[in-house]
């Protein structure tokens, strides 16, 4: 019978040592996990972007994160005196609980003032005892007190507030240098992103510097509305599924490095329950940079200012332009004597990038702007008609024009308190609302109490439609008139329509 090549091999003994080999190199092979190539390398997410040199320890990637941030967390109590029920303490004493879930409800007894304390989160960021965090966390107290990771606690000074970003820096004197959180760069995230919450959740159970991981949900969100106090009018959040809570306010949100990308500040929950459902928000750490300068200071926040009232750009408009993207703002208006009208910026513009970066929406546009520094040049790409410009635009100074823009209301205020009254230019619409006659005029809205129109028995639903025998017919002709009547010393003689019939007054000064 013919030998076959595997019973030759059987019988001869080199045929046992070639197995032996073939075994040992697959063995090599599996204990070195197959890694074959330097391609096939896994990457070690516990360690920063930076490059630091990889750990083989194998713990959890966030165990280094949390021993270097914690330490820079600290927990912070404002005493704050407000005008509500007595009987009511915590949850509706905590800021961000507050914000979301509404006010204690109203009590049939007159509320009286008295204490609570807000509670938040906050870290810092000098040495010297700086620290940043929420300004709805300590906005209003008269008494803020921060406590150190090693239970140390220390009466804090505000240096500075911004409700515009919702942020704020505190100091401390503590005698000695802290810890510090490294300030991250928040343009640099993207959705996926591994996000890390640090703060004190609760505070009155004891869970401080709690951990809390999740990714970044989403970047750049903006026309937000919370329950509490004034929205922050510069949006720019990142969206997180990290669980935030009640006491989370003003602490870190980091990354991988370890470095701070935003400040917690708040969640959403439609279903009005104080849970987390994986919905919460941060202000990008990039955006807290741009006011923290001023903030340290004391001084206010100084932004850039165009002066031009702006539009989105809808489908329906990007056809009837004959735009070639629906991307960009449209200019509804530009206002006189303001850095667009001199640069020539015109109504009807559409707005498509400032400093060569491409605008999205109102709010972005908006947020770019108050970034940049007053008296700074930027430049804009806007197409006019079809055809694209480039202008150069010289920012004002938005606290300047606001300042301004309070001086002028305020002297309009005061003529309008002429005498002790208060009048708008009558409309059909207003004086329905007082049940009289309609007259061409300006209407009385208010009386001061005491004052020489109320002592000549001038009542709200009065409408003045002469003074000092010049016709009024709305509010600019009043303001004129009483303007050049602030010298006069004899009395003035008054028409007034009251509910149709005509009354002759004179009032002195």
């Amino acid at each position: 019978m013919k030998k076959t090549i595997f019973s030759q091999f059987k019988e001869n003994p080199l045929f046992f040592v070639f197995l032996g080999v073939i075994f040992i190199l697959a063995g090599i092979i599996i204990a070195s996990n197959l890694n074959l190539s330097p391609h096939s390398k896994a990457v070690d997410i516990s360690q920063p972007r930076s490059g630091s040199s990889l750990r083989e320890t194998g713990e959890s990637p966030f165990v280094w994160v949390a021993e270097k941030v914690s330490p820079t967390v600290v927990n912070i109590s404002a005493e704050v005196y407000k005008k509500s029920p007595a009987e009511f303490f915590f949850p509706f004493d905590d800021p961000f609980f507050r914000r979301f879930f509404g006010e204690a409800p109203e009590e049939k007894t007159p509320p009286k003032k008295y204490k609570t304390t807000s509670l938040g989160s906050g870290f810092i960021f000098k040495k010297e005892g700086y620290i940043l965090t929420n300004n709805h966390v300590v906005s209003g107290a008269e008494k803020i007190w921060v406590k150190l990771p090693d239970g140390s606690e220390y009466k804090a000074k505000l240096l500075g507030a911004d409700d515009q970003t919702d942020i704020a820096v505190l100091k401390i004197d503590a005698e000695r240098d802290l810890p510090v959180a490294e300030l991250g760069d928040s343009d640099s995230i993207r959705v996926g992103d591994w996000a890390i919450a640090i703060g004190n959740p609760f505070p009155q159970l004891g869970l401080d510097r709690t951990l809390t991981v999740g990714v970044v949900s989403g970047v750049g969100r903006r026309n937000l509305t919370f329950g509490e106090g004034t929205t922050p009018a510069y949006q720019n959040y990142i969206q997180t599924d990290a669980s935030i809570n009640p006491g989370n306010s003003g602490g870190p949100l980091v990354n991988t490095a370890g470095k701070v990308i935003g400040i917690n500040a708040a969640i959403t929950n439609p279903t009005g329950m104080a849970v987390n459902i994986g919905i919460g928000f941060a202000i990008p750490i990039n955006l807290a940079k741009s006011v923290i300068p001023y903030l340290v200071e004391g001084k206010e926040v100084s932004r850039g200012y165009l002066g031009i009232m702006l539009g989105g750009i809808t489908k329906d408009l990007k056809e009837a332009l004959d735009l070639p993207t629906d991307q960009g703002v449209i200019v509804n208006n530009v206002q006189e004597n303001t850095p667009a009208f001199e640069a020539g910026i015109k109504r009807g513009d559409v707005i498509v990038k400032f400093n060569g970066k491409d605008i999205k929406d109102v709010q972005q546009f908006m947020l770019l702007v108050a970034q940049s520094p007053p008296h700074s040049k930027v430049e804009l790409e806007v197409i006019r008609k079809g055809k694209r410009l480039n202008i150069s635009v010289k920012l004002g100074s938005k606290s300047e024009f606001v300042s301004s823009e309070e001086k002028e209301k305020e002297t309009k205020t005061k003529t309008g308190r002429w005498m002790g009254l208060e009048v708008e230019t009558a409309t059909k619409e207003l004086v329905d609302q007082y049940k009289v006659k309609f007259s061409f005029g300006v209407l009385v809205v208010d009386v001061e109490q005491g004052s020489s129109a109320d002592e000549k028995e001038i009542h709200p639903g009065d409408i003045i439609i002469e003074i000092d025998q010049r016709e009024v017919a709305n509010i600019d002709d009043y303001e004129k008139i009483v303007s050049s009547l602030k010298d006069r010393q004899k009395a003035i003689p008054l028409v007034i329509s009251r509910n149709g019939n005509i009354v002759y007054l004179a009032i002195k000064p």
